[in-house]
């Protein structure tokens, strides 16, 4: 399990208030950028809070990082979404950085196009941003990829769980800043994700199923009786970071406490889709084989529990201290290498 990320400074960079309408609609329909009259203020407040945070970023992540995790929690408002991630990230330092490689690096050929391309068919699943045959949505997507893969050629371009990270980067900021969000990613926080044997997604599909065991021993129980181990199905999980498995307003949450906190936000996001999913004992009855118990996780499950409000509620809520991490991981990882 990675650590909390060692967050990049990200001095003088420009946050202008001006640009709050164009960047609440890029990249999301109104359901997910718009609200009602009555938390509007609420929201405005916090869209000032946090530009007040970006104006002084150094400050409040070396004095004052726990109220910047309180406000993560809490979401951050759409419309500095892009600019808080990439804060968070530091990828906006290492864009500044690096001015211009963005352009070099799709000078270049990439021996993984085949395998990019081979992926962009099934982009649509992400957003129908990414439909289009050689639309713009793919087309970018597929630069960020390509760039990537000549950035990183130990990586180059893995599976399809690449192609998702970039594809929800893409819809909140442009192709450049997507890149180097990608980088900061999988190199800082997902590390050995996206390597042979995946050693580091297999841990941390372990360290899931510990702490589901401990928290809940029934539902525990329920996962060993019918051999339900988490590599089945919280691989997908992981290496998407949820972005097909939840609904597109409980990923971006996960994600703003994710890009403050490391890998164990969505180690939490497992635990918790788990613990919804099997808490009632009918629905454990029911499902009283490996094969029902997938069904049902995949196909069956009350959309209503992965809502927003239901699913990160409960996610906070699970008091997770970091000793049980460390315990779990160091416990996962020594059956890893018996």
């Amino acid at each position: 399990m990675s650590k909390k990320p060692t967050n990049i400074s990200n001095e003088n960079q420009n946050y202008d208030e001006s640009n709050l309408d164009t960047v609440r609609k890029y990249g999301f329909s109104d359901k997910v950028c718009t609200s009602s009259n009555s938390d509007s203020f609420l929201i405005k407040q916090k869209e000032h809070k946090w530009f007040e945070m970006l104006k002084n970023w150094d400050s409040f992540m070396t004095s004052n990082f726990s109220k910047v995790r309180v406000c993560c929690s809490r979401g951050i408002p759409h419309s500095v979404r892009a600019a808080a991630w990439q804060a968070l990230s530091g990828s906006a330092n290492l864009q500044k950085k690096n001015p211009g490689m963005f352009k070099d690096l799709l000078q270049k050929e990439s021996e993984c196009m085949v395998c990019i391309d081979k992926d962009l068919a099934r982009a649509y699943r992400i957003s129908d941003l990414f439909a289009e045959k050689n639309g713009l949505g793919q087309t970018e997507l597929r630069n960020v990829l390509k760039a990537y893969s000549i950035y990183n050629p130990k990586v180059g371009y893995f599976n399809f769980g690449m192609t998702c990270i970039a594809g929800i980067l893409l819809m909140l900021m442009p192709a450049e800043q997507a890149f180097w969000s990608l980088v900061s990613i999988i190199n800082k926080y997902l590390p050995g994700y996206f390597s042979p044997g995946m050693p580091a997604v297999q841990l941390d599909c372990r360290v899931i199923d510990s702490l589901v065991c401990n928290i809940d021993p029934k539902i525990g129980e329920f996962l060993k009786r019918n051999d339900m181990e988490a590599t089945y199905y919280t691989i997908g999980w992981l290496q998407c970071a949820y972005t097909l498995t939840l609904p597109r307003k409980t990923v971006l949450r996960i994600w703003d406490m994710f890009l403050c906190e490391g890998v164990k936000v969505l180690i939490k996001a497992g635990v918790t889709l788990i613990l919804l999913a099997f808490s009632d004992k009918k629905v454990r009855e029911t499902c009283d084989s490996l094969e029902k118990a997938l069904e049902y996780l995949k196909y069956k499950l009350p959309q209503h529990l992965l809502e927003e409000e239901i699913f990160v509620n409960k996610l906070i809520s699970l008091n997770i201290s970091e000793e049980q991490f460390k315990v779990a991981h160091f416990a996962q990882l020594a059956r890893l290498e018996r």
